[in-house]
């Protein structure tokens, strides 16, 4: 056993009542402890943290629309000036409240950065125990951000004011429009009760034993005060305001959750909290993970908050769902090649999705080649076979939506069996590349053709030059459906060893040219991607701030 192991308390009987999933292990030491091997006995539980009473909120700047202010922002209050910040935050005012940026190192000016909020960021909070988090996702290109609400629990004017500091974080900052948060405590009060109202715009939610129920804390009385009503009065609109009963708009966004908690917990219980939450968000449809600690109660422990797991999750969906165009390319055993160097260009920049005839796209365990049989894969060695399972590659599209989508396919159409006739006529190719085309449109990601390479003078089943000629057909569909076309043919007459390739009769190219390729897709993706977002950004409403 070692130190440093994560400790997780498997409650069987509690997942079969709540349906969440719990990872389970043995109890560790905190990540920071500097104890030596841990022996499989109980941890002390550390000492509980007191609730932070809110300030009674203010009425004028709870009701006040969006605002900057062009001199320096001060923290919010005594307690809010021992607050510890992200590195390289900037801070500025939001609808009158504090704000915090920090962005990560090589941020490119134009492109989206996915970022995370934090909440709360109240009173001394973001502290220590947040910073090995909010590095995580800063070392890993992941903005974070914050805004103090000043002890709000969810309420429509805190929530009036989270979409104001959104707003200007998405269109003044270059933040993505899909965002993760993270709550801690009371904080998840803060976050589910605007995610709940937008949940087109949330990538992810995590937390750490956050308050998923009014009535369980702060109790309905203490929280009717916040909600500026008697206790009577909140009580029949609980179901309006309470995170608990506001879960169906976020499983309708398949927005996935994760919550870190402990099993001893007095101040936020996970039976009436997490473990609630977590029954009815399954019984729902969503996606939701709780990790239960054992012997760990509302107190400081790390590894609450120091939790790989939880990082990971964060950052996964972050870059992937959130912050990162996403981007599908498929064609014949030619985009296979150049396949793994597009990925790796792409890193950081778009999520890649390869479909093809050599990275398949399985369906079921039927086996099939080329016919019009169900498939065991979608097959895009060429325009026929992609047309012959058109209707499941249709239902590909229809459930996943992309930003770009790259495709090429023809050598196999060119091929010439017995006889010499092509395995797909050019007139009948034609028709092909148009119906796919159709598709694709349909899905409104920006459309890119990438014609076919050459054919080498002795390949026994391509003769030299077929390809200019389904090129050229090719190139009068992609003209009446205004795609642009990606001239990776071109690439490979421009390359030094053309003209001795050119003697062989393989229709695959070695390393070297595959990199060429990869570098002029990655090239064209990136422009589409840049265009798209500079059209979405001249359709938003632009404002002013300063930051410093």
């Amino acid at each position: 056993m070692r130190s440093n192991t994560k400790s997780y308390l498997l409650l069987a009987a509690v997942a079969c009542m709540h349906g969440c999933s719990r990872r389970a292990s043995i109890d560790r030491p905190a990540p920071d402890s500097g104890e030596e091997e841990a022996k499989p006995v109980a941890r002390p539980v550390a000492k509980p943290e007191a609730e932070p009473q809110p300030v009674s909120p203010q009425a004028d700047p709870l009701n006040r629309r969006p605002s900057t202010t062009t001199t320096a922002p001060r923290l919010s209050s005594k307690k809010g000036r021992k607050k510890i910040f992200p590195p390289n935050s900037r801070f500025l005012k939001v609808a009158g409240h504090d704000a915090y940026l920090a962005m990560p190192k090589g941020s490119e000016p134009g492109k989206k950065t996915p970022w995370l909020w934090y909440c709360p960021s109240d009173y001394k909070l973001p502290g220590r125990l947040e910073q090995w988090m909010m590095k995580k996702c800063l070392d890993s290109g992941i903005a974070v951000a914050g805004i103090d609400l000043r002890g709000d629990f969810g309420t429509p004017a805190g929530r009036k004011i989270q979409t104001a500091f959104y707003e200007e974080m998405t269109t003044n900052h270059g933040l993505t429009r899909k965002v993760c948060m993270l709550a801690r405590s009371y904080g998840g009060t803060q976050m589910y009760n605007w995610a709940a109202e937008h949940p087109e715009s949330v990538a992810c939610l995590a937390g750490i034993y956050p308050v998923c129920n009014l009535a369980s804390y702060p109790g309905l009385k203490s929280a009717a005060g916040k909600y500026r009503m008697s206790e009577e009065e909140f009580a029949k609109v609980l179901e309006q305001h309470n995170p608990i009963d506001r879960l169906d708009p976020l499983a309708k966004a398949k927005v996935p959750i994760y919550h870190n908690t402990g099993d001893v917990d007095k101040t936020v219980p996970a039976e009436d909290n997490s473990f609630l939450l977590a029954e009815r968000y399954k019984a729902l449809g969503g996606d939701i993970t709780v990790t239960v600690f054992k012997g760990q109660g509302h107190n400081y422990w790390t590894g609450f908050f120091e939790d790989e797991a939880m990082a990971e999750f964060i950052i996964k969906h972050a870059k992937r769902e959130a912050g990162l165009p996403k981007v599908l390319f498929f064609g014949d055993s030619i985009s296979g090649g150049y396949s793994r160097s597009l990925v790796k260009l792409m890193e950081g920049k778009a999520e890649v999705v390869k479909l093809g005839a050599v990275a398949t796209y399985r369906i079921n365990e039927e086996a099939w080649w080329h016919s019009n049989r169900r498939a065991k894969a979608l097959d895009f060695g060429s325009a026929k076979a992609c047309i012959a399972d058109l209707d499941r590659f249709a239902e590909h599209l229809s459930e996943n939506r992309y930003d770009v989508i790259h495709f090429n396919f023809g050598l196999n159409d060119i091929f010439r069996g017995r006889g010499g006739a092509w395995h797909n006529p050019v007139d009948q190719y034609a028709r092909d590349l148009a119906k796919i085309v159709a598709l694709l449109k349909k899905n409104g990601a920006r459309v890119i053709w990438a014609n076919i390479t050459p054919i080498p003078e002795n390949c026994p089943h391509n003769p030299v030059g077929d390809e200019l000629i389904y090129n050229a057909a090719a190139e009068e569909v992609m003209k009446e459906n205004d795609i642009p076309i990606n001239d990776l043919h071109g690439v490979v007459t421009s390359w030094d060893g053309y003209d001795r390739w050119m003697t062989g009769s393989d229709v695959h190219f070695p390393g070297a040219v595959y990199s060429k390729l990869a570098e002029k897709v990655a090239e064209t993706i990136t422009a589409a991607i840049v265009e798209t977002t500079a059209a979405e950004d001249a359709d938003r409403p632009t404002g002013a701030s300063m930051m410093r």
